[in-house]
């Protein structure tokens, strides 16, 4: 038992110290956590410019475009007004072949439910610079 207090004691005091140690930094810059609001920029969208690269191999595409308007519930889903088979919006991508596919390969009338809800895997994108550093970098095609 003395030994378990003592390992917690350590611990304790090891975090505290840690803790202690350096200032914590917030994404939000030196505004104020209990401030009453952050003012929003608002960024450019890269309505236009078409497709946006992909970073990597089977990365679903990017919506170049902004969404906030679009409803995507079980009765409804706004994407499909432009991307659908049926629709002759010129430019739009249309849904892959591979939206209606089950998960047994089967052929399917609809989009299969599991790739309905388009924001699971395909993300809007802003010209906005990174909050927070980052090294990747894409593949290159040799």
């Amino acid at each position: 038992m003395k030994k378990i207090l003592l390992i917690v004691l350590l611990f304790g005091s090891a975090t505290w110290v840690w803790a202690g140690s350096s200032e914590v930094k917030s994404l939000r810059g030196d505004v104020a956590l209990d401030a009453p609001s952050v003012p929003i920029q608002s960024k450019a969208w890269l309505d236009g410019e078409g497709k946006i690269n992909r970073n990597y191999n089977q990365q679903p595409p990017m919506v170049p475009h902004d969404i906030s308007d679009f409803e995507i519930t079980r009765e409804d889903n706004s994407c499909l007004a432009c991307h659908s088979m049926d629709s002759e919006m010129p430019g739009a991508t249309k849904v892959a072949v591979s939206h209606f596919l089950n998960r047994d390969n089967q052929a399917l009338a609809n989009i299969s439910p599991r790739r309905y809800f388009c924001t699971q895997c395909h993300v809007p994108q802003k010209d906005a610079p990174a909050l927070i550093g980052n090294a990747f970098r894409a593949l290159t095609a040799e």
